[in-house]
């Protein structure tokens, strides 16, 4: 990870531009359709999850001390930040803690589509001299390592998504943002269609699965049917993948799942 972690990490305009949250226009979304994600959804775990990608980012400096020798950091730890060349913090600074977790290799065609980034928790600076500066986990929605990176605040997210129900473009789960094997309701995805394929913050998506078939149905010529499993609506977007919130689900989801935008049947 340590030689993938340098070769990803680079300049602040380089992440800005990696993926979009809210920027989206209300010509797309379909009238009187909207998500909301306030309530019982836990809208700072849901961006938490973060997006793929294969793009540098920036980041300030690196957790590389705490308290005590545990590397199992949450809400209230003290921990100590090692700030890079030129940076400057002061006290106040509310910083993300963000961490580039496994590779993310497609199910079907085995490509490699990047490195899943996501965000365990926040910090707040304590003192902002020197080069190796205190700060206190103020939230922590995962837990949260020694070598893990602060990067500067994301943009604050709108609690309520327009919904764009565009139909026809097809792709795949690729992955769970937290690992689950069995996925299911308000849980979050990364799909392999991103803002190449045209796929905006808000557009819905219909999850399909295989159901159990014989190996000789396998294997036979016939086309075989899939059932709707959920469906799920873009919150994030790179411009090879899209993180999806799974809004509904019927049945349990898997990776290598099928997704069709638009409601289907």
């Amino acid at each position: 990870m340590g030689q993938s972690k340098g070769i990803l990490i680079a300049a602040v305009a380089l992440f800005v531009g990696t993926a979009s949250w809210g920027a989206v226009s209300e010509a797309y979304a379909q009238t009187g359709q909207a998500m909301d994600l306030s309530g019982k959804l836990n809208l700072d775990r849901i961006l938490a999850c973060g997006f793929v990608t294969t793009k540098p980012v920036s980041y300030m400096g690196t957790i590389v001390g705490s308290q005590d020798a545990s590397n199992n950091l949450s809400e209230g730890d003290l921990v100590y930040i090692k700030l890079e060349p030129g940076i400057q913090a002061k006290a106040g600074d509310r910083l993300v803690i963000s961490r580039f977790s496994k590779e993310i290799e497609h199910p079907l065609s085995k490509k490699i589509l990047g490195h899943a980034l996501f965000f365990p928790g926040k910090a707040v600076i304590l003192d902002g001299k020197g080069p190796i500066v205190p700060a206190m986990i103020d939230k922590s929605f995962a837990t949260v390592r020694h070598g893990d990176m602060v990067m500067a605040s994301l943009p604050s997210a709108p609690v309520v998504v327009p919904v764009r129900m565009q139909e026809g473009l097809k792709g795949v789960v690729v992955a769970a943002a937290e690992e689950e094997v069995s996925i299911s309701e308000r849980e979050v995805v990364y799909i392999d269609r991103g803002s190449f394929d045209g796929v905006i913050v808000g557009d819905l998506f219909s999850i399909y699965s295989m159901p159990y078939y014989t190996q000789e149905t396998l294997d036979s010529q016939d086309k075989l049917p899939s059932f709707k499993s959920g469906e799920g609506v873009v919150i994030y977007v790179t411009p090879q993948t899209s993180t999806l919130l799974v809004r509904h689900s019927k049945d349990v989801i898997y990776v290598g799942d099928t997704v069709v935008s638009g409601k289907g049947k």
